[in-house]
């Protein structure tokens, strides 16, 4: 399993600004094959943070994501909101348990 997590973060009245992308990309990234979960969340202390979790089943699955044409827009729609600053990385994941 791959987890891919971070954060993205943009200018003042950013994350409103993509608020439409966002969903937009999430519902067709969670029809791709290969994806477990998909989503996007807000910062409870900074606003204009955009929190990324991922959960795919391989890395071609998530290298495959990478190529959507909705992945092209989504990444156009954060510049045009702004965007200050990218912080996501993918995890591949051996060993997993409940906590």
């Amino acid at each position: 399993m791959i987890i891919v997590s971070g954060k993205v973060t943009a200018k003042p009245g950013g994350f409103e600004a993509v608020r439409d992308m966002m969903e937009k990309n999430i519902m067709a990234s969670r029809k791709e094959a290969g994806c477990l979960d998909y989503s996007y969340g807000r910062d409870v202390l900074e606003p204009d943070t955009i929190i990324v979790l991922e959960y795919w089943e391989s890395m071609e699955a998530l290298d495959a994501h990478f190529a959507q044409p909705h992945l092209t827009e989504w990444r156009a729609a954060l510049q045009k909101a702004g965007l200050v600053s990218r912080d996501i990385r993918a995890f591949e994941i051996s060993r997993e348990r409940i906590v």
